[in-house]
Protein backbone atom coordinates (compact mmCIF):
# COMPACT_ATOMS: atom_id res chain seq x y z
CA UNK A 1 0.00 0.00 0.00
CA UNK A 2 0.95 3.23 -0.57
CA UNK A 3 2.43 4.87 2.76
CA UNK A 4 -0.10 6.92 4.87
CA UNK A 5 -0.09 10.56 6.07
CA UNK A 6 0.48 12.18 9.49
CA UNK A 7 -2.90 14.45 9.54
CA UNK A 8 -5.92 13.35 8.33
CA UNK A 9 -9.82 14.67 7.44
CA UNK A 10 -12.79 12.96 6.94
CA UNK A 11 -15.00 14.50 3.71
CA UNK A 12 -18.11 12.40 2.41
CA UNK A 13 -18.58 13.18 -1.68
CA UNK A 14 -21.92 15.29 -2.03
CA UNK A 15 -23.82 16.09 -5.36
CA UNK A 16 -21.15 18.70 -6.53
CA UNK A 17 -18.41 16.32 -6.43
CA UNK A 18 -14.95 17.39 -4.95
CA UNK A 19 -15.21 20.83 -5.69
CA UNK A 20 -14.59 23.53 -2.87
CA UNK A 21 -12.12 21.01 -1.29
CA UNK A 22 -8.30 22.07 -1.15
CA UNK A 23 -7.16 19.73 -3.82
CA UNK A 24 -3.47 20.18 -3.15
CA UNK A 25 -4.27 18.79 0.58
CA UNK A 26 -5.91 15.56 0.14
CA UNK A 27 -5.03 12.38 -0.16
CA UNK A 28 -7.61 9.65 -0.50
CA UNK A 29 -9.05 6.49 1.31
CA UNK A 30 -12.40 4.70 0.73
CA UNK A 31 -13.50 4.26 4.63
CA UNK A 32 -16.30 2.17 3.85
CA UNK A 33 -18.95 2.13 0.91
CA UNK A 34 -20.60 5.66 0.67
CA UNK A 35 -18.12 7.46 2.32
CA UNK A 36 -14.53 8.19 1.05
CA UNK A 37 -11.77 9.39 3.45
CA UNK A 38 -9.51 11.71 2.40
CA UNK A 39 -6.04 12.30 4.49
CA UNK A 40 -3.38 15.20 4.07
CA UNK A 41 -0.59 14.17 2.65
CA UNK A 42 1.84 14.95 0.07
CA UNK A 43 2.69 18.59 -1.61
CA UNK A 44 1.85 17.85 -5.19
CA UNK A 45 2.96 20.90 -6.93
CA UNK A 46 6.82 20.04 -6.86
CA UNK A 47 8.81 16.41 -6.90
CA UNK A 48 12.56 16.20 -5.83
CA UNK A 49 15.05 16.73 -8.61
CA UNK A 50 15.30 14.21 -10.83
CA UNK A 51 15.46 13.33 -14.21
CA UNK A 52 13.75 15.53 -17.00
CA UNK A 53 12.61 14.21 -20.58
CA UNK A 54 12.78 15.56 -23.68
CA UNK A 55 11.27 14.68 -26.69
CA UNK A 56 14.30 12.93 -28.88
CA UNK A 57 15.11 11.15 -25.42
CA UNK A 58 17.68 13.16 -23.86
CA UNK A 59 17.98 13.08 -20.10
CA UNK A 60 19.16 15.96 -17.83
CA UNK A 61 18.45 16.31 -14.14
CA UNK A 62 16.85 19.10 -12.90
CA UNK A 63 13.70 19.80 -10.72
CA UNK A 64 10.50 18.61 -12.81
CA UNK A 65 8.28 21.48 -13.09
CA UNK A 66 4.95 22.05 -12.36
CA UNK A 67 2.57 19.91 -13.32
CA UNK A 68 1.63 16.20 -13.48
CA UNK A 69 3.94 12.84 -13.15
CA UNK A 70 3.14 12.59 -17.28
CA UNK A 71 4.28 15.54 -18.42
CA UNK A 72 7.69 14.03 -18.61
CA UNK A 73 6.62 10.65 -20.26
CA UNK A 74 8.23 11.92 -23.65
CA UNK A 75 10.93 9.73 -25.54
CA UNK A 76 11.64 6.69 -26.31
CA UNK A 77 14.94 5.99 -24.19
CA UNK A 78 14.40 8.46 -22.12
CA UNK A 79 10.70 7.66 -20.50
CA UNK A 80 12.45 4.04 -19.39
CA UNK A 81 15.08 6.56 -17.73
CA UNK A 82 12.40 8.39 -16.08
CA UNK A 83 10.38 5.56 -15.41
CA UNK A 84 13.45 3.47 -13.85
CA UNK A 85 14.21 6.86 -11.80
CA UNK A 86 10.18 7.27 -10.48
CA UNK A 87 10.38 3.47 -9.47
CA UNK A 88 13.80 4.14 -7.30
CA UNK A 89 12.45 7.51 -6.09
CA UNK A 90 8.84 5.85 -4.93
CA UNK A 91 10.75 3.36 -3.13
CA UNK A 92 13.04 5.45 -1.08
CA UNK A 93 9.93 7.56 -0.40
CA UNK A 94 7.95 4.87 0.78
CA UNK A 95 10.90 3.60 2.92
CA UNK A 96 10.42 7.01 5.06
CA UNK A 97 6.97 7.25 4.87
CA UNK A 98 6.66 10.15 2.93
CA UNK A 99 5.82 10.74 -0.94
CA UNK A 100 5.98 13.24 -3.19
CA UNK A 101 4.43 13.61 -6.51
CA UNK A 102 3.76 15.69 -8.91
CA UNK A 103 -0.31 16.07 -9.97
CA UNK A 104 -3.28 18.22 -8.74
CA UNK A 105 -4.73 16.02 -6.51
CA UNK A 106 -3.28 12.32 -4.52
CA UNK A 107 -4.82 9.29 -5.79
CA UNK A 108 -7.25 7.84 -3.56
CA UNK A 109 -6.25 4.65 -1.40
CA UNK A 110 -7.98 1.46 -1.40
CA UNK A 111 -8.13 -0.07 2.39
CA UNK A 112 -6.65 -2.89 3.22
CA UNK A 113 -10.20 -4.43 3.73
CA UNK A 114 -11.45 -3.75 1.03
CA UNK A 115 -8.15 -4.83 -1.49
CA UNK A 116 -8.29 -8.28 0.35
CA UNK A 117 -11.80 -8.91 -0.43
CA UNK A 118 -11.06 -7.84 -4.45
CA UNK A 119 -7.87 -9.75 -4.22
CA UNK A 120 -10.33 -13.14 -3.40
CA UNK A 121 -11.29 -12.72 -7.73
CA UNK A 122 -13.79 -14.88 -8.36
CA UNK A 123 -16.60 -14.03 -10.84
CA UNK A 124 -17.01 -10.68 -11.52
CA UNK A 125 -19.52 -9.84 -13.99
CA UNK A 126 -19.66 -7.34 -16.31
CA UNK A 127 -23.35 -6.08 -16.41
CA UNK A 128 -25.89 -5.63 -19.81
CA UNK A 129 -27.99 -2.85 -19.88
CA UNK A 130 -31.73 -3.82 -19.75
CA UNK A 131 -33.16 -1.85 -22.96
CA UNK A 132 -36.72 -1.37 -24.45
CA UNK A 133 -37.42 -1.30 -28.46
CA UNK A 134 -36.86 2.68 -27.66
CA UNK A 135 -33.11 2.28 -25.81
CA UNK A 136 -34.60 3.09 -22.31
CA UNK A 137 -33.31 1.51 -19.43
CA UNK A 138 -36.12 -0.96 -18.01
CA UNK A 139 -35.54 -0.78 -14.31
CA UNK A 140 -37.29 -3.60 -13.35
CA UNK A 141 -35.39 -6.04 -15.76
CA UNK A 142 -32.42 -4.81 -14.84
CA UNK A 143 -33.31 -5.39 -10.89
CA UNK A 144 -34.07 -8.94 -12.37
CA UNK A 145 -30.57 -9.28 -14.33
CA UNK A 146 -28.75 -7.69 -10.91
CA UNK A 147 -30.18 -10.16 -8.31
CA UNK A 148 -29.61 -12.98 -10.59
CA UNK A 149 -25.75 -12.22 -10.72
CA UNK A 150 -25.46 -12.30 -6.66
CA UNK A 151 -27.66 -15.27 -6.24
CA UNK A 152 -24.95 -16.43 -8.75
CA UNK A 153 -22.74 -16.15 -6.67
CA UNK A 154 -20.82 -12.77 -8.47
CA UNK A 155 -18.55 -10.74 -6.41
CA UNK A 156 -18.97 -8.04 -8.14
CA UNK A 157 -21.38 -6.78 -10.90
CA UNK A 158 -19.67 -4.12 -13.41
CA UNK A 159 -22.21 -1.09 -14.69
CA UNK A 160 -20.77 0.96 -17.71
CA UNK A 161 -18.33 -1.96 -19.16
CA UNK A 162 -18.31 -2.88 -22.44
CA UNK A 163 -21.01 -5.50 -22.41
CA UNK A 164 -23.19 -2.58 -21.30
CA UNK A 165 -22.08 -0.80 -24.21
CA UNK A 166 -20.44 1.70 -21.74
CA UNK A 167 -24.26 2.70 -20.96
CA UNK A 168 -24.58 4.27 -24.60
CA UNK A 169 -22.55 7.26 -22.75
CA UNK A 170 -25.69 8.27 -21.65
CA UNK A 171 -24.97 9.83 -18.11
CA UNK A 172 -28.39 9.33 -16.57
CA UNK A 173 -28.62 5.90 -17.38
CA UNK A 174 -25.12 5.86 -16.04
CA UNK A 175 -26.39 7.15 -12.69
CA UNK A 176 -29.41 5.44 -12.15
CA UNK A 177 -27.14 1.93 -13.45
CA UNK A 178 -24.91 3.23 -10.56
CA UNK A 179 -27.68 3.83 -8.19
CA UNK A 180 -29.14 0.48 -8.77
CA UNK A 181 -26.21 -1.74 -8.58
CA UNK A 182 -25.34 -0.50 -5.06
CA UNK A 183 -28.46 -0.80 -3.55
CA UNK A 184 -28.99 -4.49 -4.88
CA UNK A 185 -25.86 -5.16 -3.82
CA UNK A 186 -25.91 -3.73 -0.30
CA UNK A 187 -29.09 -5.20 0.35
CA UNK A 188 -29.14 -8.67 -1.43
CA UNK A 189 -25.25 -9.34 -1.23
CA UNK A 190 -22.79 -10.65 1.20
CA UNK A 191 -19.23 -9.53 2.64
CA UNK A 192 -17.43 -11.35 -0.12
CA UNK A 193 -18.69 -8.43 -2.61
CA UNK A 194 -17.53 -5.10 -3.70
CA UNK A 195 -18.69 -1.98 -5.95
CA UNK A 196 -16.59 -1.93 -9.08
CA UNK A 197 -17.54 0.50 -12.12
CA UNK A 198 -16.63 0.83 -15.58
CA UNK A 199 -16.10 4.26 -16.63
CA UNK A 200 -14.50 5.74 -20.02
CA UNK A 201 -15.16 7.60 -22.96
CA UNK A 202 -14.72 11.86 -22.37
CA UNK A 203 -17.24 11.87 -19.32
CA UNK A 204 -14.95 9.24 -17.59
CA UNK A 205 -14.38 11.95 -14.97
CA UNK A 206 -17.68 12.65 -14.57
CA UNK A 207 -18.63 9.25 -14.26
CA UNK A 208 -15.85 8.10 -11.75
CA UNK A 209 -17.24 11.35 -9.61
CA UNK A 210 -20.34 9.40 -9.86
CA UNK A 211 -19.07 6.00 -8.60
CA UNK A 212 -17.23 7.95 -5.80
CA UNK A 213 -20.90 9.65 -4.47
CA UNK A 214 -22.10 5.99 -4.71
CA UNK A 215 -20.16 4.46 -2.57
CA UNK A 216 -17.87 2.41 -4.98
CA UNK A 217 -14.80 1.04 -3.96
CA UNK A 218 -13.25 0.93 -7.56
CA UNK A 219 -13.45 2.26 -10.62
CA UNK A 220 -12.03 0.25 -14.10
CA UNK A 221 -10.92 3.08 -16.52
CA UNK A 222 -11.90 1.51 -20.29
CA UNK A 223 -9.64 2.40 -23.08
CA UNK A 224 -12.13 4.69 -24.45
CA UNK A 225 -11.35 7.40 -21.91
CA UNK A 226 -7.66 7.34 -23.93
CA UNK A 227 -8.71 8.24 -27.16
CA UNK A 228 -6.46 9.84 -28.74
CA UNK A 229 -4.22 10.34 -26.30
CA UNK A 230 -0.14 9.58 -26.13
CA UNK A 231 0.92 7.09 -23.43
CA UNK A 232 1.75 10.24 -21.32
CA UNK A 233 -1.74 11.46 -21.65
CA UNK A 234 -2.91 7.68 -20.20
CA UNK A 235 -0.88 8.46 -17.77
CA UNK A 236 -2.65 12.32 -17.23
CA UNK A 237 -5.97 10.36 -17.60
CA UNK A 238 -5.43 7.95 -14.52
CA UNK A 239 -3.68 10.45 -12.41
CA UNK A 240 -6.97 12.64 -12.83
CA UNK A 241 -9.23 9.67 -11.96
CA UNK A 242 -7.12 8.39 -9.45
CA UNK A 243 -7.50 11.84 -7.43
CA UNK A 244 -11.62 10.76 -7.08
CA UNK A 245 -11.56 7.34 -6.91
CA UNK A 246 -9.29 3.88 -6.85
CA UNK A 247 -8.70 2.88 -10.16
CA UNK A 248 -8.44 -0.13 -12.65
CA UNK A 249 -6.44 -0.70 -15.46
CA UNK A 250 -8.16 -2.40 -18.87
CA UNK A 251 -7.33 -3.78 -22.29
CA UNK A 252 -9.36 -4.47 -25.06
CA UNK A 253 -9.22 -6.35 -28.08
CA UNK A 254 -8.16 -4.39 -30.53
CA UNK A 255 -11.79 -5.37 -32.74
CA UNK A 256 -13.45 -3.50 -30.58
CA UNK A 257 -13.64 0.55 -31.28
CA UNK A 258 -11.08 2.56 -28.24
CA UNK A 259 -8.87 0.33 -27.86
CA UNK A 260 -5.21 0.29 -27.77
CA UNK A 261 -1.64 -1.23 -27.08
CA UNK A 262 -0.28 -1.17 -23.81
CA UNK A 263 3.92 -1.24 -24.41
CA UNK A 264 5.72 -2.59 -21.23
CA UNK A 265 6.51 1.37 -20.15
CA UNK A 266 3.09 2.44 -20.26
CA UNK A 267 1.83 -1.09 -18.07
CA UNK A 268 4.84 0.01 -15.73
CA UNK A 269 3.41 3.73 -14.86
CA UNK A 270 -0.39 2.44 -15.06
CA UNK A 271 0.62 -0.40 -11.94
CA UNK A 272 2.22 2.63 -10.16
CA UNK A 273 -1.13 4.44 -10.09
CA UNK A 274 -3.75 1.63 -10.37
CA UNK A 275 -4.35 -1.53 -8.11
CA UNK A 276 -4.39 -3.89 -10.84
CA UNK A 277 -5.34 -4.27 -14.21
CA UNK A 278 -7.81 -6.25 -16.64
CA UNK A 279 -6.32 -7.90 -20.27
CA UNK A 280 -8.63 -9.06 -22.54
CA UNK A 281 -6.56 -8.51 -25.85
CA UNK A 282 -7.36 -11.76 -27.20
CA UNK A 283 -3.45 -11.83 -27.39
CA UNK A 284 -1.08 -14.31 -25.43
CA UNK A 285 2.12 -12.34 -25.95
CA UNK A 286 0.20 -8.94 -24.96
CA UNK A 287 -1.39 -10.71 -22.02
CA UNK A 288 2.58 -11.83 -21.37
CA UNK A 289 3.77 -7.96 -21.31
CA UNK A 290 1.14 -6.89 -18.98
CA UNK A 291 1.51 -9.73 -16.38
CA UNK A 292 5.18 -9.67 -16.83
CA UNK A 293 5.14 -5.51 -16.23
CA UNK A 294 2.96 -6.45 -13.32
CA UNK A 295 5.61 -8.94 -11.94
CA UNK A 296 8.59 -6.37 -12.01
CA UNK A 297 6.33 -3.64 -10.27
CA UNK A 298 6.82 -2.33 -7.13
CA UNK A 299 3.55 -2.06 -5.98
CA UNK A 300 3.26 -6.31 -7.29
CA UNK A 301 1.75 -6.94 -3.67
CA UNK A 302 -0.98 -4.64 -4.29
CA UNK A 303 -2.06 -5.57 -7.90
CA UNK A 304 -5.15 -7.67 -8.60
CA UNK A 305 -4.97 -9.30 -12.15
CA UNK A 306 -8.17 -10.37 -14.05
CA UNK A 307 -8.48 -11.83 -17.11
CA UNK A 308 -10.64 -10.77 -19.42
CA UNK A 309 -9.22 -13.30 -22.59
CA UNK A 310 -12.52 -15.16 -23.62
CA UNK A 311 -10.53 -17.54 -26.30
CA UNK A 312 -8.29 -18.84 -23.26
CA UNK A 313 -10.06 -17.91 -20.00
CA UNK A 314 -9.78 -21.94 -18.64
CA UNK A 315 -6.04 -21.04 -19.32
CA UNK A 316 -5.77 -17.84 -17.71
CA UNK A 317 -7.44 -18.84 -14.13
CA UNK A 318 -5.95 -22.70 -14.24
CA UNK A 319 -2.35 -21.11 -15.10
CA UNK A 320 0.58 -20.02 -12.74
CA UNK A 321 3.04 -17.89 -15.25
CA UNK A 322 6.44 -17.28 -13.49
CA UNK A 323 9.01 -14.42 -14.19
CA UNK A 324 12.86 -13.75 -13.82
CA UNK A 325 12.68 -10.39 -11.59
CA UNK A 326 16.00 -9.57 -9.71
CA UNK A 327 17.36 -13.37 -10.05
CA UNK A 328 14.32 -14.92 -8.42
CA UNK A 329 11.29 -16.27 -10.03
CA UNK A 330 7.80 -14.57 -9.31
CA UNK A 331 4.99 -16.54 -10.36
CA UNK A 332 1.89 -14.53 -11.43
CA UNK A 333 -1.92 -15.78 -11.37
CA UNK A 334 -5.00 -14.39 -12.29
CA UNK A 335 -7.34 -13.93 -9.20
CA UNK A 336 -10.27 -12.88 -11.43
CA UNK A 337 -12.36 -13.56 -14.71
CA UNK A 338 -13.79 -10.60 -15.88
CA UNK A 339 -15.86 -11.12 -19.33
CA UNK A 340 -19.06 -11.00 -21.10
CA UNK A 341 -19.41 -14.96 -20.72
CA UNK A 342 -19.92 -14.40 -17.10
CA UNK A 343 -22.82 -11.95 -17.94
CA UNK A 344 -25.15 -15.19 -18.64
CA UNK A 345 -25.36 -18.67 -17.29
CA UNK A 346 -23.24 -16.98 -14.07
CA UNK A 347 -23.90 -20.02 -11.79
CA UNK A 348 -22.77 -22.71 -13.74
CA UNK A 349 -19.63 -20.18 -14.80
CA UNK A 350 -19.02 -19.88 -10.76
CA UNK A 351 -18.96 -23.36 -10.70
CA UNK A 352 -16.76 -23.99 -13.36
CA UNK A 353 -14.45 -21.22 -12.80
CA UNK A 354 -13.67 -21.79 -9.13
CA UNK A 355 -13.23 -25.44 -9.62
CA UNK A 356 -10.29 -23.93 -11.92
CA UNK A 357 -8.68 -21.96 -9.91
CA UNK A 358 -8.99 -24.86 -6.86
CA UNK A 359 -6.97 -27.27 -9.22
CA UNK A 360 -4.69 -24.53 -10.03
CA UNK A 361 -4.30 -23.98 -6.04
CA UNK A 362 -4.09 -27.77 -5.69
CA UNK A 363 -7.39 -29.22 -4.96
CA UNK A 364 -8.96 -32.38 -7.05
CA UNK A 365 -10.32 -31.81 -10.21
CA UNK A 366 -14.13 -31.60 -9.90
CA UNK A 367 -15.63 -31.28 -12.91
CA UNK A 368 -17.24 -33.84 -15.07
CA UNK A 369 -14.97 -33.34 -18.19
CA UNK A 370 -10.94 -32.94 -17.58
CA UNK A 371 -9.21 -29.10 -17.97
CA UNK A 372 -8.85 -29.46 -21.50
CA UNK A 373 -11.95 -30.55 -22.83
CA UNK A 374 -13.42 -27.67 -20.50
CA UNK A 375 -11.55 -24.98 -22.03
CA UNK A 376 -12.50 -26.27 -25.45
CA UNK A 377 -16.56 -26.31 -24.57
CA UNK A 378 -16.24 -22.74 -22.86
CA UNK A 379 -14.58 -21.47 -25.94
CA UNK A 380 -17.58 -23.12 -28.19
CA UNK A 381 -19.57 -20.73 -26.05
CA UNK A 382 -17.63 -17.81 -25.91
CA UNK A 383 -17.30 -17.88 -29.65
CA UNK A 384 -21.33 -18.22 -30.55
CA UNK A 385 -22.14 -15.73 -27.68
CA UNK A 386 -19.13 -13.17 -29.16
CA UNK A 387 -19.86 -13.25 -32.82
CA UNK A 388 -16.19 -14.38 -33.52
CA UNK A 389 -17.70 -15.80 -37.01
CA UNK A 390 -18.64 -11.87 -37.46
CA UNK A 391 -15.83 -10.20 -36.50
CA UNK A 392 -17.41 -9.91 -32.94
CA UNK A 393 -19.67 -7.26 -34.66
CA UNK A 394 -22.74 -8.53 -32.56
CA UNK A 395 -21.23 -9.56 -29.49
CA UNK A 396 -23.29 -7.72 -26.59
CA UNK A 397 -26.29 -8.76 -28.50
CA UNK A 398 -25.23 -12.70 -28.32
CA UNK A 399 -25.29 -12.22 -24.46
CA UNK A 400 -28.28 -10.15 -24.66
CA UNK A 401 -29.98 -12.87 -27.25
CA UNK A 402 -28.87 -16.03 -24.45
CA UNK A 403 -30.32 -13.76 -21.34
CA UNK A 404 -33.73 -13.62 -23.94
CA UNK A 405 -33.78 -17.40 -23.89
CA UNK A 406 -33.07 -17.78 -19.93
CA UNK A 407 -35.98 -15.52 -19.60
CA UNK A 408 -33.53 -12.77 -17.68
CA UNK A 409 -34.43 -9.82 -20.59
CA UNK A 410 -37.29 -9.08 -22.47
CA UNK A 411 -35.36 -8.82 -25.88
CA UNK A 412 -31.91 -8.53 -26.88
CA UNK A 413 -32.37 -4.54 -27.66
CA UNK A 414 -28.46 -3.34 -28.04
CA UNK A 415 -27.93 0.53 -28.57
CA UNK A 416 -25.32 -0.40 -31.57
CA UNK A 417 -25.79 -4.01 -32.88
CA UNK A 418 -28.65 -5.99 -34.23
CA UNK A 419 -27.30 -9.79 -34.15
CA UNK A 420 -26.73 -12.13 -36.90
CA UNK A 421 -28.79 -14.64 -38.85
CA UNK A 422 -28.23 -18.05 -37.27
CA UNK A 423 -26.29 -16.23 -33.92
CA UNK A 424 -28.85 -17.15 -31.48
CA UNK A 425 -29.12 -21.15 -32.68
CA UNK A 426 -25.43 -21.14 -32.04
CA UNK A 427 -25.69 -20.12 -28.84
CA UNK A 428 -28.12 -22.58 -28.19
CA UNK A 429 -25.96 -25.55 -29.54
CA UNK A 430 -23.15 -24.71 -27.84
CA UNK A 431 -24.71 -24.63 -24.38
CA UNK A 432 -27.69 -26.87 -24.28
CA UNK A 433 -25.71 -30.41 -24.52
CA UNK A 434 -23.94 -29.57 -21.36
CA UNK A 435 -25.95 -28.74 -18.29
CA UNK A 436 -22.64 -28.03 -16.33
CA UNK A 437 -22.46 -24.81 -18.53
CA UNK A 438 -25.80 -23.56 -18.27
CA UNK A 439 -28.04 -22.32 -16.00
CA UNK A 440 -30.97 -23.52 -17.24
CA UNK A 441 -32.45 -25.65 -14.77
CA UNK A 442 -31.67 -23.18 -11.96
CA UNK A 443 -33.52 -21.07 -13.20
CA UNK A 444 -36.67 -22.54 -14.65
CA UNK A 445 -36.83 -23.48 -10.19
CA UNK A 446 -35.89 -19.90 -9.16
CA UNK A 447 -36.52 -17.53 -11.80
CA UNK A 448 -40.40 -17.05 -10.49
CA UNK A 449 -39.47 -15.81 -7.16
CA UNK A 450 -36.76 -13.53 -8.35
CA UNK A 451 -39.40 -11.79 -10.58
CA UNK A 452 -41.81 -11.42 -7.78
CA UNK A 453 -39.28 -10.07 -5.75
CA UNK A 454 -38.38 -7.24 -7.81
CA UNK A 455 -41.88 -6.70 -9.32
CA UNK A 456 -42.17 -8.32 -12.58
CA UNK A 457 -44.78 -11.05 -11.36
Amino acid sequence: MRPAAAESLDYTPSGGGFHGTDRRKLKCGVSDRGAVKHRLARPHNRVPAGPTLHEEGTVSYAAIPAGRTASVLEGKAGAATWLAWRGREAARRRASRQIEVNVEMAPVELPDQRLNVIRNGGVWVPSPLALDSDRNMLESWQRLLTLYYIRSGARTIIPGAHTGEFAGGNLSIFDRWLRLVAEMTREHGGPEMFLMAAVGGPDARRQAEAAAREGYDIVMVAPTAFAGKTDRGVVEVLDDIASIIPTFGFELQRAIPGSRAFSPSLWEAVFQITYGAKGASFDTYRSQVMLEAAARSARREDLVMATGNDDRIVADLGGRFPYRVGGDEVAMRYHAGLLGHFATDTRAAVRWASAVTAARDGAKWALPVGEKELAHLVSMCNGALFDALGSFENSVWGVKCRLTELGLLPAPHCFREWGRPGQCEAIRAAYSPYPFLSDETYLAEHLPQMKKEVGLL
